[in-house]
């Protein structure tokens, strides 16, 4: 998922140049990202970054560290001193299914210490227009008549909107299987819209503009709620999925041994932060929802609870990450 219009590489690039040029003093402070500038993760990071500085005006910059699938940041912040000028800013994900399905990873929930879940966003289980289904039941209705047709698209092998559609798949008595596209963006959307993949599990907010304009069609979307971008659309708990729900939050981290009171003062400055009208509108607007507010310790007590669902469908499943 791109965020689009709000985010971009160029405005990313010359931010963190900035920092470089001679003259510019550096920033004690820092926010990795396991991703490349201009990603959505990067930009999100950027604003937290902002809201920070604004705060007490204090000097943050982003650094990225791209590679081995966001790795490399849980390792520049396991490295750092827990003194809370250095946070990773990263997927849910990557601490809740990661670990089960890349065995040879080196961080674990155990090396950091949840700060804020800045914003997450529902996966949307969506149809192709060509597919004579407007419905959930409709679309499994005619999945049914035909094996050949129970494939879904989504941007990873592995990552939680294919975990979400094998889980969708076994409660509704259809076996799924998954065509990845590394990395989804537009060759993804393209293809589900011409129909050549008839359907697609994924973040929302890939989808909202093929939705609005009908090429697509979102058929559910798995939050607790209804998305606010989409709230005609309903979720799988309404249709009867009552254990079918999954988000993809971006977290704020620090060091694990950071202290409790370091964790709090940040947490309590990026939700002020976020409370600005402007920057919510503008983070929900790409199918985010803002959250800042949780408290940290909810944080790690929600992780720990995704940690464990995930494991346990990686072991009923026998998935094997072969990709």
């Amino acid at each position: 998922m791109k965020m689009k219009h709000v985010f971009t590489l160029a405005g990313a690039v010359m931010a963190t140049a900035l920092w470089l040029l001679p003259g510019v003093a550096s920033a004690q402070n820092r926010i990795f990202v396991g991703t490349v500038a201009g990603s959505d993760l990067d930009g999100l990071a950027r604003r937290v970054a902002e809201v920070l500085a604004a705060s007490d005006g204090s000097r943050w910059i982003v650094e990225n560290r791209p590679g081995s699938g966001g790795a490399l940041g849980f390792d520049a912040l396991k490295g750092a001193a827990p003194d809370g000028t250095t946070l990773l800013m990263a997927p849910s994900g990557a601490l809740t299914l990661a670990p089960h399905t890349r065995p040879n990873l080196k961080y674990s929930l155990s090396d950091v210490a949840p700060v804020s879940r800045v914003a997450a966003f529902d996966v949307a289980y969506v149809a192709s227009a060509k597919v004579p289904a407007t419905t959930l039941k409709a679309y499994f209705d005619w999945v049914k008549q035909d094996k050949s047709r129970a494939i879904f698209a989504t941007p990873q092998f592995g990552g939680i909107p294919h975990m979400f559609g094998i889980k969708l798949g076994r409660a509704a008595g259809v076996p799924l299987d998954n065509a990845p596209y590394r990395g989804g963006g537009s060759q993804l959307i393209t293809d589900v819209v011409g129909g050549h993949v008839l359907a697609a599990s994924s973040g929302v907010a890939e989808w909202l503009r093929e939705h609005q304009a009908g090429t697509v069609r979102i058929l559910a979307t798995s939050g607790t709620k209804r998305a606010p971008q989409l709230p005609d659309v309903p979720t799988f708990q309404e249709l009867g999925y009552k254990d079918l729900t999954a988000s993809i939050a971006y977290l704020l981290l620090a060091p694990a041994s950071t202290p409790k009171a370091t964790i709090d003062t940040i947490s309590a400055r990026v939700a002020k932060g976020l409370t600005d009208p402007k920057l919510r509108e503008s983070i929900t607007s790409q199918g985010f929802v803002v959250d800042g507010t949780t408290a940290p310790s909810t944080v790690a007590t929600d992780l720990r609870a995704e940690h464990k669902l995930w494991g346990d469908l990686i072991k009923d499943t026998g998935f094997k990450m072969t990709q």
